[in-house]
Formats: C-alpha cells, structure tokens, sequence
C-alpha cells in the first residue's frame, strides 16, 4: 500500500496540473475549525512520533544505487512458479506462485523491494480481487490467491516499478518540498493580493501561521501588506520544473513492450517491464 502510494503521489506531480483550491478557510487557528477538539500534545512528542515513523518507513524503502539498468530487476528474466499446481480448483482453495527476481543480466536478485501488483479476475462475473503479496526480502516473493468464485479464473503479475526505482522515488519523495508552487490569494474589500505559501518558507519577511491543532502541523504565507492573515480566501498550486531523479533512475520509468516468456510447468504468459505476468485461466469449480 504504502509503494502504491509513493507511486500515485510522483505520477500526481508528472501531470504538471494545477489545482484550485476555493473558500479556503480563514482562521489561523486551524485549518480544520469542524474537526472535534482534541488534547494537544506536544510539539516535541508529535515530532518525534513523526519521526519514529519515518525512520521505519526508511528501514523498509532502503536506498539501492545502481550503475546501469541492466542490474535492476527484469520481468522477462525473472520466473514464477505455480506451487502444487493442479487444473481444477475448489471454490476457497489458495493458489500459491513463486516468483524468483533476477536483473536484466539474469543474474538472481539479493533483495526484494520491488512495487509488484497481483490481481485475479473474471471477465464472466466482471469481478475481481488482488492477492497477496509477501516479500522475503531476497529476491524471492510469495503470491497467494484465494479463489472466490466458480469458473475460468484469470491471474495477472505486474512489475510495476524494479526495487531500485522505487528506492529512488521514496529518496526524491523526501528529498525537498519545492516542487509543488502554492500561491495564496488574500482579499480584503475589492482589492486582492497573490502571497507565497508552503509548508517551509525561506523568507525573512513577516509570515502567516495556518495551525492544525489536531496534527500540530502548519502551513505558512507570507503576510501581505495592509492585509490580516484572515483574509486568506484562495489557493492555488502549480508543479515547479524540478526532479530530484537522476537522467539513469528516469530510464526505470519508461514503458516497454511485452515479451515473451514461460512459466514452470510450460504455463504461458506475457512479460515485460510493467505487464509483468499474465497466466493462462485456472477452472474453479463449486464443491458443497
């Protein structure tokens, strides 16, 4: 959940959309005036709990340098294999695939870390479920499925992103927050001003504080001139053409074609870098 996450928020920011955000509220004492009162905490117990979650989040997306893309994780080179595979299944059985990560070279991967997305459908039944994804932290991954439903049951693996890539967009992730542009507009009769805003401001001029009491976390704008913090009203954002990714971690994220490839137990499918595997359909039938 959290790499699916991490993704979403990067392929946000490459749409290079603005948002407008209207009837911001204008209290600087919370940005979430509905929201029920809470105890407040400290600001140096809140931070360090942040922190503590940080710093777990760290151990689990550690960095992983590479020297060509050649040693990242390859769909084509890696395998998977049907555990006790058998033709029919039962309605509720588990269905267990192993997959073995190996790079571009075919060489086996040491770690895991790789954003993979397990899913089974029924066209007939226009259904479907995502499996289980568990990482043994070697290059080794267990796939479980339950089997819900009575018929052709079809299973797709996706790569969506190689480990390395992944480590590279959690580092550019908390790498800097000026790739995202807020403005603020303040209104106070007829007349209105644009201010800069953001969660960290570099600015010596006279700021204002925007508190969320319940996270203990503000947002800030540089006061305008002749105008109170409470006539904040708008707010606006825009992408900054910045990446924190280097020309190589950028090559991870093109698409390429589907190749082709097996599966143990002469078990067909289609490989490439995002459509990783798709197997052929498994029967499942009822049994009372």
């Amino acid at each position: 959940m959290l790499l699916m996450l991490i993704s979403f928020l990067v392929l946000w920011s490459a749409l290079n959309l603005a948002i407008s955000i209207h009837y911001w509220n204008n209290s600087t004492n919370s940005l979430f005036p509905k929201t029920p009162p809470i105890p407040l905490k400290s600001l140096t117990e809140t931070e360090l709990r942040i922190k503590e979650i940080m710093e777990k989040l760290d151990q689990q997306i550690p960095p992983r340098p590479f020297d060509h893309v050649n040693t990242t994780t390859s769909a084509a080179h890696s395998t998977a294999t049907i555990l006790n595979p058998r033709d029919t299944y039962c309605r509720g059985d588990q269905l267990d695939i192993l997959l073995e990560m190996r790079d571009h070279l075919g060489h086996r991967k040491q770690y895991g870390g790789d954003f993979l997305r397990a899913r089974m459908s029924s066209p007939a039944l226009m259904a479907g479920a995502s499996g289980k994804v568990t990482d043994f932290n070697n290059g080794t991954y267990l796939i479980s499925f339950t089997l819900f439903w009575e018929g052709q049951v079809f299973l797709s693996l996706l790569l969506i992103h190689p480990s390395e890539g992944v480590s590279a967009l959690w580092r550019a992730r908390n790498q800097g927050y000026d790739k995202i542009i807020f403005k603020g507009k303040f209104v106070n009769g007829t007349s209105h001003v644009f201010s800069e805003c953001g969660l960290t401001l570099n600015s010596s001029a006279e700021l204002c504080e925007y508190l969320d009491n319940r996270d203990q976390e503000a947002f800030y704008c540089v006061k305008p001139q002749h105008m109170p913090c409470e006539a904040l009203t708008h707010m606006t954002t825009q992408n900054r053409k910045v990446s924190y990714l280097t020309e190589r971690e950028n090559g991870l994220f093109h698409r390429m074609a589907p190749e082709e490839t097996s599966i143990a137990g002469n078990q067909s499918f289609q490989a490439g870098r995002v459509i990783f595997h798709q197997l052929k359909e498994r029967n499942v039938r009822y049994i009372d």
